[in-house]
């Protein structure tokens, strides 16, 4: 099948994974991708119990993986590939300075 685009998300966690899995839903001629370095977060995405629970969201998954909606740890060829790229992964909080305990820790 040939897609419009190729979207990409690095990050397979709470955010990136139900994130992906509705825009997969929503946009089926879209070829959604979900990389991570953790191998058994994506063997569980690509498994019949996913990683995360929300209601439905197993069988949204199910229903588009393999069809528009990948999970992968290869990081190099994701990006490659892509027409757009979001970024979800854990960012964590300063813990001293202004905005410390509310701000992203960006150094």
């Amino acid at each position: 099948m040939s897609f419009k685009k190729n979207i990409l998300c690095i990050g397979a966690g709470y955010v990136g994974g139900p994130t992906m899995t509705m825009i997969a839903r929503k946009c089926p001629d879209y070829k959604v991708t979900v990389v991570d370095i953790n191998k058994a977060r994506i063997d569980a995405w690509n498994s019949d119990i996913i990683p995360i629970y929300e209601p439905g969201l197993d069988a949204l998954v199910k229903e588009s993986r393999g069809k528009n909606l990948f999970f992968s740890t290869d990081v190099d060829a994701g990006i490659r590939e892509a027409d757009i790229i979001f970024v979800s992964v854990n960012t964590p909080t300063k813990t001293f300075g202004q905005g410390a305990g509310r701000a992203p820790d960006l150094q």
